[in-house]
């Protein structure tokens, strides 16, 4: 009976920790996909309010570019934080950040719509809202990643992050639906209201997520940098896979209003929208079913994302019709949803335990690395010819094909 007893409290134990793992990660979904929200409502509302607030498209990307820094400083910082002080923390920091950045981001638009003050105010405003948002939001996609290294098998882990790509492509989805149902209230109302979602997500997460069992680590003991040969061929990836994926969220609102003569804020804002949920339906389907039912090894995920970006990126550099450049955002989606399990996956298991947090940490940074290039390098190149940053990008990214067929991921 006492071996008995032992058995039925291990299997009881077993179902409680299952329990609570299934819980923290819908926490994870939840707070994933306001994050999103919000981040989406910046290209969707923000991307077409610029030249009527007096800025320039090329002055639209350098405000972002440059408040973009203050990502690739949180990123690693909070990815190391993670292992030390753990993911909850770190999670529900970067909601609460999203929260505050969003709302400061959508106050300093409306001054300048009220003519509180001149373009050079607003750009010293909007740096300083988007470098707060960017200090504390750096830590969630760390903090995701390393909690899902923590709860999921070698086997399951790519899913397990798909679930999270999944939640981040329905946040993007979301954002112009809550864009286009709340702009009657103010066409900044939309953000308010996803900053408002935000903060309830981080007090959720504050008294509900469950912190994941892992590895104690010490303080700057995982002895992995950002320069480990293990990591580089992961960052390139990431950083060419961003730098281009920024320069065509920057340019998309110009490129529909110029190259297809749609005219109108509002028909600006559903056309671009429409686009995003495309791309967002392609990831959510791919993510949330197919790679939930078919095992798909994130090195095959890895070798099939640049591949499927170049094709996209073509169609969307001599698409005819605006019905020809949905379809390219559609092709992107298939990229994307093969991103985050695919690179991330595969890195993840060139690491050892004790590395992920830092792991995702580095890779974090290397996408912001693109966040912050690719506002000023698609603005840059849009001047010179509106499908030049598609023409570029797919040369970018057919070198990132070959460098991720190179890659050896290890089985186990």
């Amino acid at each position: 009976m006492p071996g008995a007893a032992r058995r039925a409290s291990c299997e009881y134990s077993a179902i409680m920790k299952g329990s609570e793992q299934r819980g923290g990660q819908f926490i994870l979904i939840a707070g994933m996909t306001l994050y999103a929200i919000g981040q989406s409502l910046v290209f969707i509302i923000v991307a077409p309010l610029a030249r009527s607030t007096g800025l320039t498209e090329f002055e639209f990307g350098l405000v972002f570019s440059i408040a973009n820094l203050s990502l690739l400083i949180g990123a690693p910082f909070w990815g190391k934080k993670s292992d030390v002080i753990g993911r909850k923390p770190v999670f529900v920091i970067g909601l609460f950040g999203s929260a505050i950045g969003t709302t400061l981001v959508a106050l300093s638009i409306q001054g300048a719509i009220n003519g509180w003050y001149s373009t050079t105010w607003l750009i010293v405003l909007m740096i300083s809202a988007r470098a707060i948002y960017g200090l504390t939001v750096s830590g969630i996609y760390p903090a995701v990643v390393g909690y899902i290294a923590d709860v999921t098998s070698v086997h399951t882990r790519s899913r397990g992050l798909a679930r999270m790509g999944a939640a981040n492509s329905l946040g993007s989805v979301l954002g112009p639906a809550l864009g286009a149902g709340l702009a009657s209230l103010g066409i900044l109302f939309p953000m308010y209201a996803a900053a408002s979602l935000a903060f309830l997500g981080g007090l959720w997460a504050l008294f509900f997520l469950p912190e994941p069992a892992r590895e104690p680590v010490k303080r700057k003991s995982s002895g992995l940098k950002i320069t480990d040969p293990v990591l580089r061929p992961f960052i390139f990836i990431w950083i060419c896979f961003f730098v281009v994926f920024i320069s065509l969220q920057f340019i998309t609102a110009f490129y529909i209003q110029d190259r297809f003569g749609i005219t109108g804020q509002a028909a600006i804002v559903r056309t671009a929208g429409l686009a995003l949920i495309i791309m967002s339906g392609v990831i959510i389907v791919l993510q949330s079913f197919v790679l939930q039912v078919w095992h798909i090894a994130p090195k095959i995920l890895l070798r099939m994302c640049p591949p499927f970006f170049v094709i996209a990126l073509i169609i969307m550099a001599w698409a005819p019709s605006i019905s020809m450049l949905m379809a390219g955002f559609a092709v992107l989606g298939i990229s994307f949803a093969c991103a985050s399990p695919g690179i991330n996956g595969s890195a993840s298991l060139c690491v050892e335990p004790r590395q992920q947090g830092a792991a995702a940490g580095y890779l974090s940074a290397a996408n912001i690395v693109g966040v912050i290039l690719g506002p000023i390098v698609g603005t840059a190149l849009y001047r010179i010819q509106p499908n030049a940053p598609m023409i570029a990008g797919a040369v970018l990214l057919s070198l990132a094909s070959l460098v991720a067929f190179s890659i050896k991921v290890p089985e186990h």
